[in-house]
Order: structure tokens, then sequence, then C-alpha cells
């Protein structure tokens, strides 16, 4: 943002700046010249700043930047822009003056990591939530307090039951392939096993995915409409629903403090996520504000999922030699006996360039990754790591239980066989027992020197 009236000059003001490391203590004694003069900047020489702290006394509005691992403590002009601590501005150093020369806006990463840290604490597990949702189908709703007869449930009102109805339909049921799922009441899948998933062909899959809901603000932007079975659209519908039956606006659903899953604030943005028992059915009526609560926490676990997959892409893209897009998200499906259980998903797309000839580069090579982790019924915790680059295809998979890793071992040879008949190159398949190793993404400030 240039400012409206020129380059603005912020003299040092008087004063030792607050003491940072050992190696920069010389630098903070003697005047506020002598700390100018200490700065390793030439004459008209443009450099980045962070803005540390504001410091306002009595009339005077003062500021601690950080310029090259320096602390210089500088008196702001009265027309200067709105500063806050954390702003990046670019200053140019003239004799003994130092000029603001802009207000750099907030990169990518950061905005993203700011929106990461306000939703983190109150993130709720796809599988837990959606279970304890749908119970309400069977059990109903408990009354406000001071109404109707104490342990008794309210029938679900019309439009609270059709918007749950509508989520349950959205989950594939385990058991089969085509199941809607269930509809008016627990779950119409009801065989046994893990067979039903199994059936599940690319179609469907990628439908499953598109309707996630990691995906609704991006068909959003593009103008398209989003299918009526989008999860996340689901969940607001049922959200609204809910709000009217309390005589309450849409704007007020900022209210409910979102219940969060325990394991989520401890371990936040780790993928895979450590393996929790699969969640115990709540059969006790909720409130309309539980309900409220709930949904407010799962919005919030798909919310994080879409800064995460953002977050990753930025970063990949600012630090490696070839752009990475990322996509991370939970894909809930409808198991036996009307609990939800979950897919965690992480695809990673990468496209390199090869240079033939200095200052020439051309498209190279794309690689896919695909992760993916679920708690099965018979087969137990599993695994998948796949990799495509051009027609090289390798895959591992892990198990929690010895018997899993023995009947996938039988299987490799088919497996082989099957990705040869369509063109692939098998480079490596194997099972192990035990988990994959798990990536933590870190949420970090950092300021890049720009030297001008």
């Amino acid at each position: 943002m240039k400012l409206p009236h020129g380059n603005q000059p912020i003299q040092p003001a008087s004063g030792s700046e607050k003491p940072r490391p050992a190696s920069t203590q010389a630098a903070a004694q003697g005047d506020a010249v002598r700390q100018l003069q200490a700065l390793p900047l030439e004459n008209r020489q443009a450099v980045v700043a962070r803005v540390a702290e504001l410091i306002t006394e009595k009339d005077a509005r003062q500021a601690l930047i950080e310029v090259r691992g320096h602390n210089l403590k500088v008196a702001l002009p009265a027309n200067a822009p709105e500063l806050k601590a954390g702003d990046l501005i670019r200053i140019m150093r003239e004799g003994q003056t130092l000029n603001l020369l802009d207000k750099l806006p907030v990169p990518a990463d950061a905005r993203l990591t700011q929106a990461l840290i306000r939703h983190l604490p109150w993130q709720q597990h796809l599988d837990n939530g959606l279970s304890q949702l749908l119970n309400a189908l069977t059990t109903g709703l408990r009354p406000a307090p001071g109404t109707g007869q104490p342990g008794a449930a309210d029938p679900l009102p019309g439009g609270v039951r059709e918007a749950l109805q509508a989520i349950a339909r959205i989950l594939p049921a385990q058991g089969s392939a085509t199941d809607p799922g269930i509809s008016g009441g627990q779950g119409a899948a009801q065989t046994g096993g893990d067979a039903g998933l199994k059936n599940l062909d690319a179609a469907r899959v990628r439908e499953w995915l598109s309707n996630s809901g990691v995906l609704t603000e991006a068909k959003l932007a593009r103008g398209a409409e989003p299918a009526i079975s989008d999860l996340k659209l689901a969940l607001g519908r049922l959200a609204l629903s809910l709000l009217q039956h309390q005589n309450l606006a849409s704007d007020q659903f900022t209210r409910f403090t979102p219940l969060p899953s325990p394991d989520l604030v401890n371990s936040p943005l780790q993928f895979p996520v450590a393996s929790t028992p699969p969640p115990a059915a709540a059969r006790e009526a909720p409130s309309p504000g539980q309900m409220l609560r709930l949904l407010a926490g799962i919005l919030n676990r798909i919310t994080v999922n879409q800064l995460h997959s953002q977050l990753l892409t930025t970063r990949a893209t600012a630090e490696a030699p070839a752009p990475v897009n990322t996509l991370v998200t939970d894909l809930p499906w409808l198991a036996p006996g009307g609990e939800v259980r979950t897919a965690q998903l992480k695809i990673d797309y990468e496209k390199s360039e090869r240079e033939d000839r200095p200052g020439v580069r051309r498209a190279g090579v794309a690689e896919w990754r695909f992760s993916l982790a679920m708690d099965l019924d018979q087969a137990g915790r599993v695994f998948f790591d796949v990799a495509l680059r051009q027609q090289a295809v390798s895959a591992r998979v892990w198990a929690d239980r010895q018997e899993t890793v023995r009947k996938v071992n039988r299987q490799l040879g088919t497996l082989r066989a099957s990705l040869s008949e369509l063109g692939l190159e098998v480079a490596e398949l194997e099972c192990r027992r035990g988990h994959p190793p798990t990536a933590t993404t870190k949420l970090e400030h950092r300021l890049v020197d720009t030297r001008a």
C-alpha cells in the first residue's frame, strides 16, 4: 500500500532499544544516530522490516522494528498507516533518516496461518460428531429446561428431520456401494464386514470426494452450483433448521461454542490422526444447543482441512523447485448399526520442470502421491501410501494386525499382475505391520529479508 502523501520519514527515537541476542547488544548502545549507523544499510537502500511492538507514550506513536537482526525504536509520523505487531513494512535509509515506503500486504501463508489458529482448538471428529447427530433421528430432541416432562424427548421438527435424513443419504453405506444410506431412522446398510466399500468404483470415489465438503468454496468461487449432496452445505442446512426451530437468526450460529475432540486439540494438524476407538453412540436425546455446538465443531474440522490443504500448497509452491498441490480431507461413511467412520485422505500432485538448455525450461514429469488411513471392522487400522510417476507405480501398506499383514501379502501377487495389465511398471509393493511415519504441519511466522 503506497502512502497517500508520499514517502514518510520515521526518525530514530531516543532511548535504548530492547536487547535481543548478545550479538546485537552493542548496536543497542548509544544515541539514536549511533543506532541507525550501526544498521547494515547503505544510503538509499530499501529493505523489509517487521513491526515487533507498538509503543504509545503520551501523544507520540513509536514502534520497535526488526531490521536485519537489529531492533530499532522509531517515532512514527502522524499520517503513517495503521500498523500492528507483526506487520511487514518496507523502509529506505536516506542519510540519517529512515523513510517508510510501503506497508506490505500480509503474505498468503501468514493469512492462512492466522485463519488456522482461529479454528484449530475447535475441531470435532466427523465420525463421532455425525454419529451423535444421526442418533437424534431415533432419540428426538431434549426440550429446554422448564418445558416438557423431565427425561422425556420431543419428536424432531419436520425441517430438522429432513435435514438429518439428507445428511444420512449423502454418506456411502458400508455393505452396498449403491445404498443411499438411511432414511427416517437408523442404518439401512446392515451387511457385515468390510465388503461394502470394496465395491466403490473410481467414479463413485470421485463423487464421494467431490461431495465431502472440502471443495465447497472452490466450486462457489468458480460460479458452479454445488450439488445438493455436498456435505458442508448439508450441515449448514441442518444448522439453519435448528436455529429456525429456536426462533434464532442465521447469524446467531456463531454464539454457540463448538464442541472439540480432545485429541484434535493436542495434535490439530497431524496426518494421519492417531488411532482412536470407534465412537460410542450416545443414546440420550440431545438438546438443540448441543446439536448446534456439534455442528460448529464438525464444520470447523472441514474448514481446517481446507485451510491445511491451502497452506501446504502455498508453502510447497514457495519453497520447492516444482509446484505441489495438496488436498487433505476426511471422507465419512456409514457403518452397520448407524455408526459413522472416516477415511483420512491426502493427495499430492507435483509436476516438475526440466531445463533442456540454460534459461529454457519445459514441462517435466508429473507425480501423484496418495495416502489413506482407515479403520475397518475386520482388518483393523490400515494405511496406504501409493505413488505414481509416469508409468511407474509403487505402494506400501501398513496394518495394526498381523493377520491383516498376512492377508495383504498373500494378495500382493494378484495386485502386481492387475497393475501390469493396466500397462503400469510396478516398482515396489510391500506390506508392513505398524504405522507409517506421521507428518505434522508446524505453523511459523517467517520474515524474508528482501535486499533491494
